[in-house]
């Protein structure tokens, strides 16, 4: 994710929450961040990462993928993959107001790790590795997973991927949001 795309996206959370007339520290407490860390994203300033995408939208009482998708039609085409800091995600569901279930393609460079802010947000978390290896981090406690195995977690706890294999890692990863 680039800094103007950070910053398109903060302005267009900015945008939802006073449309709405709710104030930063009413939306940070839903959507379970700081209020610092929701005006620097609103500022553009930080690159959320999905999870907080994904908090923000229903703190805001819209579809989980209102932030992750392009502000363009004509954007989207050029923004198949969506990047973040490290690692790059294609949404494979349709956003819906009204889903609890969201899927993604992640694709995590080689020897990456995730740095910064944990990934933390209501609900079950399935990851299945669709080739190379990565490392899943739940809590502390971390499992290996390669080719064709899984893991099924509660996403409410501090969670982190990364790629210690020499070769990208590709997922499935799918999000029960309740």
């Amino acid at each position: 994710m680039t800094v103007d795309e950070s910053k398109t996206i903060g302005r267009r959370i900015r945008f939802a929450r006073e449309q709405r007339g709710l104030g930063v520290p009413e939306v940070a407490q839903k959507a379970g961040c700081s209020e610092e860390y929701l005006e620097w994203v609103e500022e553009g300033q930080v690159h959320a990462p999905v999870a907080l995408l994904i908090r923000l939208a229903k703190a805001l009482k819209m579809d989980s993928g209102a932030f992750m998708h392009p502000e363009h039609p004509s954007r989207r085409k050029l923004e198949a993959h969506k990047r973040t800091e490290h690692y790059s995600y294609k949404t494979l569901t349709p956003a819906e107001e009204d889903s609890h279930l969201m899927a993604f393609s992640i694709t995590i460079p080689a020897k990456t790790a995730h740095k910064g802010v944990g990934y933390k947000h209501e609900g079950e978390e399935f990851v299945y590795v669709l080739s190379g290896e990565v490392l899943v981090t739940v809590e502390g406690k971390k499992k290996k997973l390669t080719r064709r195995q899984s893991i099924r977690f509660n996403s409410n706890l501090d969670h982190h991927l990364s790629n210690p294999g020499s070769r990208k890692a590709e997922l499935l990863v799918i999000l029960y949001l309740p």
